[in-house]
């Protein structure tokens, strides 16, 4: 008896096995329509004083929507059944930690970012937002000749965080 009730309880614990959850994005399924097996990243346009940073976010978001989907990335509008086009609206730094002199020792670096998905065929839009703000923070050294290494590292972090999250909400249609 106790065999059969063994028996039971293992085949119940691989049936319940296969049930869960995961994120539309992974293993290829996404909320986009399955007519988009493709999508050019644009380069995204920087609003902001400050250079290179619309390239980062641009790379990352490629390199995102390459790793974490079944759809093929190319730059080439015109070859593609969607197109993402974004914007780097805002970039600042405020420092967040003082010595007892007054000087800067942390300091956090922000992104407001907006961008949209529009299918090519029609010029639909699949999905859009504004107002993505993406923050990180980097602790600035004793000589101010290594604040900008820091802030480059700060910007890549940025970066990466920001098509972590729009990828990501693009697959679930947030």
């Amino acid at each position: 008896m106790s065999r059969r009730r063994c028996a039971a309880l293992l085949l119940l614990l691989a049936a319940c096995a296969g049930c869960g959850y995961r994120l539309l994005g992974s293993g290829g399924a996404s909320a986009l329509p399955p007519a988009v097996q493709s999508i050019a990243v644009l380069p995204f346009d920087n609003r902001t004083n400050r250079p290179e940073i619309e390239q980062r976010v641009t790379e990352e978001v490629a390199r995102e929507l390459s790793e974490r989907s079944r759809l093929v990335v190319k730059t080439d509008a015109g070859a593609t059944d969607a197109v993402l086009v974004g914007a780097v609206l805002s970039y600042g730094t405020t420092p967040v930690q003082f010595t007892d002199a007054g000087r800067a020792t942390r300091v956090e670096a922000t992104v407001s970012l907006q961008a949209t998905l529009r299918q090519t065929a029609d010029d639909q839009i699949l999905w859009s937002q504004s107002g993505l703000i993406f923050k990180t923070q980097f602790d600035v050294p004793d000589d101010t000749t290594g604040f900008f290494d820091r802030e480059t590292v700060a910007l890549d972090d940025i970066a990466r965080g920001a098509a972590d999250v729009l990828v990501t909400s693009i697959f679930e249609g947030f």
